[in-house]
């Protein structure tokens, strides 16, 4: 596999073969980077085949109020416990407007949108739901690595209809502490209430992508681009 980083985009990028026929841009969690998908990527032995050009973005710094402040990269502030404070929609809306630029530029290129999966770890899977959505444009596919549903009060009035029936697979760890599975489940239910094809996994993990979920997302991928794969 090729890898590049491209600082002016701020973003790591790793080709699996010199012809791509699809992208996955993969969204990282709370405190780190885009290089921190890097085992996600690396250990995807089967779709890599197909030809795939993955792009990991790094989020930009911001003052993470319940760490005291702190700076971190993060997709949007985390205010407090998610069950007594509003989320940050001003960081929300603000990192939604670059996640899409990013996605317009894949297509831009020439990769047709629904060559393009968006997925993520943590807050970057709760920001490729929320992203993949309410997307103008038909996505491939949306993966939700221990993540949850932002806002869904305003799923019904934001939602496009051009991803309607996009697949998303939701993965999560029954010992996740951060990401307590109880939330994401309800995010679950509520996507498949409004008519959301939803494939649900769970692991005996916590907050963290085990082997066996890498392998369940490897292959899920694969089936999903394979089409694309044919057709090149």
């Amino acid at each position: 596999m090729n890898r590049g980083y491209q600082e002016e985009q701020d973003l790591i990028e790793v080709y699996t073969r010199a012809q791509v026929v699809a992208s996955i841009v993969w969204l990282h969690g709370l405190g780190v980077g885009g290089s921190d998908m890097d085992g996600l990527i690396t250990n995807m032995r089967h779709s890599r085949e197909l030809g795939l050009h993955h792009l990991a973005p790094h989020a930009p710094l911001r003052r993470i109020t319940v760490n005291g402040g702190r700076p971190a990269r993060a997709w949007y502030d985390v205010l407090g416990d998610p069950a007594d404070v509003p989320p940050d929609e001003a960081g929300i809306s603000e990192s939604a407007g670059r996640i899409n630029r990013l996605l317009n530029g894949e297509r831009r290129r020439g990769m047709p949108s629904e060559h393009i999966v968006l997925g993520g770890f943590s807050q970057g899977g709760a920001m490729a739901l929320h992203c993949g959505l309410r997307y103008p444009h038909r996505l491939a596919g949306i993966v939700v690595l221990s993540g949850e549903l932002l806002l869904p009060e305003r799923l019904a009035d934001e939602r496009h209809p051009a991803n309607a029936n996009t697949p998303i697979l939701m993965i999560h760890g029954t010992e996740d502490e951060a990401v307590p599975m109880a939330d994401a489940a309800r995010g679950r239910d509520r996507l498949r209430e409004h008519g959301y094809v939803v494939e649900w996994q769970e692991f005996t993990a916590g907050h963290t992508v085990p082997m066996e979920a890498v392998a369940t997302v490897d292959a899920w991928v694969h089936d999903i681009l394979e089409p694309a794969a044919s057709r090149a």
